[in-house]
């Protein structure tokens, strides 16, 4: 026993002294504040902001760039069937650009990051309330139904018009608010799958995703 107490007092006598660890230089904190991420504009949002804004103020050539640079949007709504029919190709374009330099003009400047698809949403609409027009006029000037039959046709039809949007709209309350947010951005606001992840905050495979869910779910409940 004596032995053993006398080889610990030897060992803890000679041990080796620890060397002190040094300090950095960098003071230790508990917590790490995190980086305030500030929210910038793009080059493009920046050319777009002060396009616009001379445009607002008067300068016709910063008109005209936008013009020519959203040129490829107005012709790609116009080759929609239903602008393209009911409208006419050069017409609808025609409305479109008068829309679009409307839209520059009264701009409040809300989100120059998104302007682009911001034009497209009203640039859309605004064809769709012509393309309404049209067919308003259009019914006015048909003619009655010359038989019992023909009219009885006309209202089966209308008939049948109803049943399916009625079908439709309960068919989209059935699906999830993601799913019918993505058939409402892709199919009536026409936006692109990125637009459309954009708005709904979410990756564009999700947006696929959603609508490929969707699209089933709409086919099981109509049918």
């Amino acid at each position: 026993m004596n032995n053993y107490q006398n080889r610990k007092n030897f060992l803890f006598t000679n041990a080796v002294p620890k060397t002190p660890k040094p300090k950095s230089a960098v003071p230790e904190m508990d917590i790490i504040p995190k980086t305030v991420r500030h929210k910038t504009f793009t080059t493009l949002a920046t050319e777009t902001k002060n396009l616009i804004t001379a445009a607002q103020n008067g300068d016709k050539q910063a008109l005209e760039q936008l013009c020519i640079s959203f040129e490829p949007l107005f012709r790609s709504e116009m080759r929609r069937d239903m602008f393209y029919n009911a409208l006419g190709f050069e017409e609808g374009l025609s409305l479109a650009r008068l829309k679009f330099i409307e839209l520059v003009l009264t701009y409040n400047g809300a989100d120059y990051e998104h302007f682009a698809g911001y034009v497209r949403c009203r640039i859309h609409f605004a064809l769709y309330d012509e393309v309404k027009k049209v067919w308003a006029d259009e019914n006015k000037k048909a003619p009655l139904p010359d038989s019992e039959a023909e009219g009885a046709e006309f209202s089966d039809d209308v008939i049948e018009r109803e049943e399916l949007s009625i079908l439709l709209n309960l068919a989209l309350n059935k699906l999830t608010t993601k799913q019918r947010q993505t058939i409402e951005a892709l199919y009536i606001n026409g936006y692109s799958g990125r637009e459309a992840a954009e708005l709904l905050n979410c990756s564009p495979a999700m947006v696929t995703k959603h609508h490929k869910q969707a699209l089933k779910n709409l086919r099981s409940n109509i049918a």
